[in-house]
């Protein structure tokens, strides 16, 4: 037959320990007894702790870190530069991509930002050189618990075959500066990939130049012919987020 203990307390004789006090309900699956430090035991479901999510934000915008998150790692990239255009006389340059900054932080659940993404860099026309990249920034709202995270935009490409030089970030655990652009070249690659084409002709044709690919990436230069001169335009800039429990 079998049998059972019926109790309410539990206390190791002769010792000094404080007595532990049943829980008065039941458990629900996959919960187990934790003490309160007093003795008093209750019943308590496992929590999770690691990697959470992903958050990929690329349009300005308000943040709020979501509940049960302890830790983050922000990734924040500028604008790629636009490529500078050219004309029947010079060539030009494709434009450098923004820099980015990786920055790990502990904020609690709740803490709101400002992100403001590094908008498209315009390229230049014929005999212009392209627009400065816009810079990527993470700022506390209402707080001074961070400094803000900037990736700088990138820097525009040149008329007359300039090369261009790469956005130098700075402030996070790790800085990563943007590839530059050139002469007759693609536009700077960002953390995240590739630029856009610069413009080519031949006598089999021709090709204009193309936009900036991965996220802050920079724009493709204009080439010495009526039909390709102009340039293009850089990528929008990124914010990426790694949530942790």
């Amino acid at each position: 037959m079998a049998s059972k203990i019926i109790v309410d307390q539990l206390e190791k004789t002769g010792g000094s320990l404080t007595a532990l006090t049943l829980p008065t309900g039941n458990a629900s699956a996959s919960e187990f007894l934790q003490n309160d430090g007093a003795g008093a035991l209750s019943w308590a479901g496992v929590t999770s702790a690691g990697f959470d999510s992903v958050v990929a934000i690329t349009s300005s915008q308000s943040y709020t870190i979501p509940a049960d998150i302890t830790k983050q790692v922000f990734y924040v990239t500028g604008g790629g530069g636009g490529g500078a255009g050219s004309n029947v006389s010079l060539g030009s340059s494709s434009g450098s991509a923004g820099g980015t900054v990786i920055k790990s932080l502990s904020l609690a659940t709740g803490t709101a930002m400002d992100i403001v993404i590094g908008a498209v860099a315009a390229g230049g026309g014929s005999g212009a050189a392209g627009t400065t990249g816009v810079d990527t920034t993470v700022t506390q709202t209402g707080g001074t618990a961070f400094a803000t995270l900037t990736g700088p935009g990138g820097k525009p490409g040149k008329y007359g075959n300039n090369p261009t030089t790469s956005a130098a970030p700075s402030g996070g655990d790790i800085n990563i500066a943007g590839g530059a652009g050139g002469a007759s070249a693609s536009g700077g690659s960002s953390y995240w990939g590739g630029g856009g084409v610069n413009a080519y002709y031949s006598g089999a044709g021709s090709q204009a130049a193309g936009p900036g690919l991965a996220h802050g990436s920079g724009g493709g230069g204009g080439y010495p012919n009526a039909a390709v001169y102009g340039a293009a335009a850089g990528a929008v800039g990124i914010v990426m987020i790694y949530l942790y429990k």
